[in-house]
C-alpha cells in the first residue's frame, strides 16, 4: 500500500526529532564524560563572557569620554551676565542640540554639550530637566542627568575644600552618628578645629547669613544688626515708619539686600508696590501679622528670599571667570539640617502673604516658594537659629514666642535670632562643652572654654527642638 504525502511528512519529522533528541542526548553523554570537551565549553564560555565584558567597557568608556569632555568643555565656556544674553544664549544653545540630534545617532554625543550649556544658564534646572525627558533622545538625556550629578558632586566636594576660611581655625568634620534602620553607619558634619587652640583663645567670628528681630521691637533695634537704638544713632528708613537703623551704612546695606523688596512705603510719596488695586498694602498687613502672632521667622525667610535676589542681581552686574565656582546664600542652607514641620493655616496664610509681598517685585518668586520649600527653610531655622539676646544694659521685655532658637543661655532675654553659616555647625554638649558662644548685636564669636587639640569637635551648651540622639 502506497504511502500518503501527509503520512511520510509526519514520518519524516518524527524520524527528524527522534534523531534530534539522539544526538542530544549523545552530545549530553559526550560533555559528562569528555574532559576535552568540557574544558573546551568551559574556554569557549569565558572568552564568550570576557568579550561581552569587553564589549561593555568600550561602550561605558565611550559615555566617560563624551561625559569629561562635556564637562571640560563647559568650564571653559564662558557664560552671559545679563538676561538678555543669557536667554539668546538658551536659545541658541537648544538650537544647536536639537540640529545635531536631527541628524541622527552619529551625533548624539556631539549634541549633549549644548543641550547642557543651554541647561547651565536656564533660571528653572528642574523644569527644563522634564522638558528635556520628553523632548530628547534617551541616550543624551541620560548623558545629561550623569553629568547633571557628577557635576554636583564636584560642587559640593569643592564647598568641603573651601569651606570654613582657613582663617577661621576650624574645618568640617565627619563624624559617627550611629547606625540606620538598615544597620548602615550614619555619619554626621560638625566643627573641629582645624589646630591646637588655647583656653581663652577667640577661634573665630561671624556675623549672620540672616538674622531678624521679633517684630513687637522694630523701631528700639536695627532692623539690619539688631543693636539696640537711642535718639543719638535712630536713622530711620524714609519710605516707612516700620523699621530702624543704628547708622547709615546699616540702612544702605539693608535696602541693598532686602529692605527694597519688604519696605511697605507707608510714608513715603512715591506708588507703593503694594496692590493698589483692591487698597491693601500687604507690606505693612505682613509686619502687623507677623507682629500679633508673635513669629519672626517668616520675615527671616523672606530676608533670606530677598537677599537671594540681591545676589543673584549682583552676580549678574559681574563677569564671571571662566572655571570658577562661587557659593551663594542657598549652598549654605542647603546643607543644613532641619526640623519636619508640616502644613498649616498659619503656615499657608504666611505662604500666601510672602507670595504677595514678594511677587511683584521679584519675578519667579511664587512659582519657587512652593509649600515645600518655604516649610523646609521655617524647618532650618527652626532647628538651626541661635537666639540673639539683648545687651546686659539693656531692659527688653519680650513676650514668649513657640519658635524655637538655640538658647544659649537659659537667663537671657533674646531679641531675636540668626542663622550662622558656620556656627550652624557646633555640635552639642550640656556636659562636656569647650566653646562658650558670645554675642555682640548679631555678631557671634566663638571662645574656646578650655584647650582643644586639632581635629576636636567643637561642643557648646545650646537647646534644641528635638531630644538629642546618642550618638
Amino acid at each position: 500500500m502506497a504511502i500518503q504525502p501527509k503520512t511520510a511528512a509526519l514520518i519524516t519529522a518524527g524520524v527528524a526529532v527522534s534523531a534530534g533528541i539522539a544526538y542530544m542526548l549523545y552530545f549530553d553523554h559526550k560533555r559528562r564524560n569528555d574532559p576535552n570537551l568540557k574544558r573546551r565549553l568551559k574556554k569557549e564560555k569565558k572568552k564568550a563572557q570576557k568579550e561581552l565584558k569587553k564589549a561593555e567597557e568600550q561602550v561605558k568608556s565611550t559615555v566617560l569620554q563624551v561625559i569629561e569632555q562635556v564637562m571640560s568643555a563647559a568650564e571653559k565656556e564662558p557664560l552671559p551676565s545679563t538676561p538678555e544674553a543669557k536667554e539668546k544664549y538658551f536659545m541658541e544653545q537648544v538650537a544647536a542640540g536639537e540640529s545635531l540630534c536631527n541628524r541622527g545617532e552619529a551625533f548624539y554625543n556631539d549634541a549633549v554639550l549644548p543641550f547642557y550649556l543651554a541647561l547651565r544658564v536656564y533660571p528653572a534646572p528642574m523644569e527644563l530637566i522634564m522638558i528635556y525627558q520628553k523632548t530628547v533622545p534617551e541616550p543624551v538625556f541620560q548623558m545629561i542627568i550623569n553629568i547633571m550629578a557628577l557635576d554636583q558632586q564636584k560642587r559640593q566636594n569643592l564647598f568641603y575644600e573651601k569651606f570654613p576660611p582657613k582663617e577661621t581655625n576650624v574645618k568640617l568634620a565627619e563624624l559617627p552618628a550611629g547606625v540606620n534602620e538598615e544597620g548602615t553607619p550614619v555619619v554626621r558634619r560638625s566643627l573641629a578645629a582645624d589646630k591646637d587652640i588655647v583656653e581663652g583663645e577667640l577661634i573665630y567670628s561671624e556675623r549672620p547669613l540672616v538674622s531678624a528681630l521679633y517684630p513687637e521691637l522694630e523701631g528700639s533695634h536695627c532692623n539690619f544688626c539688631l543693636k539696640a537704638l537711642t535718639a543719638e544713632n535712630k536713622v530711620e528708613c524714609p519710605k516707612c515708619d516700620l523699621v530702624a537703623f543704628c547708622s547709615e551704612e546699616c540702612r544702605q546695606s539693608a535696602d541693598t539686600d532686602y529692605h527694597q523688596y519688604l519696605c511697605s512705603h507707608n510714608k513715603s510719596s512715591e506708588i507703593k508696590e503694594a496692590d493698589e488695586a483692591e487698597e491693601k498694602n500687604i507690606a505693612l498687613e505682613f509686619h502687623e501679622s507677623s507682629k500679633t502672632s508673635n513669629t519672626k521667622y517668616p520675615y527671616m525667610i523672606a530676608r533670606f528670599l530677598s537677599a537671594m535676589v540681591a545676589e543673584e542681581l549682583k552676580k549678574q552686574k559681574t563677569t564671571e571667570t571662566v572655571g570658577e565656582t562661587t557659593f551663594g546664600a542657598w549652598d549654605h542652607v542647603d546643607r543644613f539640617r532641619y526640623l519636619e514641620t508640616t502644613a498649616s493655616s498659619e503656615s499657608t496664610a504666611e505662604i500666601s502673604m510672602l507670595k504677595q509681598v514678594l511677587g511683584p517685585k521679584v519675578q519667579g518668586i511664587s512659582e519657587f516658594l512652593s509649600d515645600e520649600i518655604y516649610l523646609m527653610l521655617k524647618g532650618k531655622m527652626l532647628y538651626n537659629a541661635y537666639g540673639i539676646p539683648a545687651s546686659s544694659s539693656e531692659e527688653t521685655q519680650v513676650r514668649p514666642s513657640d519658635e524655637h532658637v538655640r538658647s544659649t543661655d537659659p537667663n537671657a532675654k533674646y531679641i531675636g535670632a540668626g542663622l550662622y553659616k558656620i556656627s550652624t555647625y557646633i555640635g552639642q554638649s550640656d556636659d562636656n562643652a569647650n566653646v562658650k558662644l558670645t554675642f555682640e548685636n548679631d555678631t557671634l564669636s566663638i571662645t574656646a572654654l578650655k584647650d582643644i587639640k586639632k581635629d576636636e569637635e567643637l561642643l557648646a551648651s545650646y537647646t534644641l527642638p528635638v531630644p538629642k540622639k546618642a550618638d
